[in-house]
């Protein structure tokens, strides 16, 4: 959470999901059908875990980790489409809920949509394959933010979803460079995401709190993204 956090918002209710275990169906429509319950307990804020395909290449299990994320600009078609999702997301304002969803920059499954179409935009190991700086992450490639052309794609990414969520929680965020020009394209997302009516909030470096996105004014950036 960015150490500026108003204490109005620092003392919400987060309720976290994952949408795979929360229910026997896994899917959004059964999620929307547990709303009620789940604002009578005084949740102010949904926070669901990532909703986007998971890889396939050396997946964890049988299901895989919803961490190594395949395309982040499409939702897993085993929770329901993204009209689905757009539905879920109505029904939580309605009930005076906000929702912010997982954003997972550090890395994508090794057989994501970005490894395919721009293998550059990632860490290689000696050996040339793609790879992660975690021995026990081997289901995951890191991503490489020393490509200008990355922070674009990954800014257009954030506004698109800034369009439909409140906010986001950005997993591993202390592991994503801070250099001048991240601060530099933060500057920029934060301008971008004025569309969106959004504002964006860092996570503390070394903390699984949730990054937030609070609809209002635009400010700067204190650490870029």
């Amino acid at each position: 959470m960015a150490i500026d956090t108003a204490k109005t918002l620092r003392n919400q209710v987060l309720y976290s999901i994952y949408v795979r275990n929360y229910s026997q169906a896994g899917t959004f429509a059964a999620v929307e059908q547990d709303l009620d319950r789940i604002k009578a307990l005084g949740t102010d804020i949904i926070w669901l875990l990532p909703i986007h395909p998971t890889g396939e290449l050396h997946r964890k299990g049988t299901l895989g980790s919803p961490y190594a994320i395949r395309d982040y600009r499409a939702v897993n078609p085993e929770f329901g489409t993204l009209d689905d999702f757009r539905h879920l997301v109505d029904a939580i304002h309605t009930r005076g809920m906000k929702c912010i969803i997982d954003v997972v920059y550090n890395h994508t499954s090794p057989d994501s949509w970005l490894a395919e179409n721009h293998p550059e935009w990632f860490y290689h190991k000696p050996d040339g394959t793609l790879g992660n700086r975690f021995g026990d992450w081997w289901d995951v490639a890191d991503l490489d933010y020393s490509h200008e052309e990355l922070w674009d794609y990954q800014i257009e990414t954030l506004k698109y979803w800034a369009r439909l969520v409140d906010g986001f929680r950005c997993d591993v965020a202390p592991l994503v460079p801070r250099t001048r020009r991240g601060r530099r394209r933060a500057a920029r997302l934060l301008l971008a995401v004025r569309i969106g009516r959004a504002r964006l909030h860092r996570p503390r470096p070394g903390t699984g709190v949730p990054g937030f996105v609070r609809r209002g004014a635009v400010s700067g950036v204190r650490r870029g993204i």
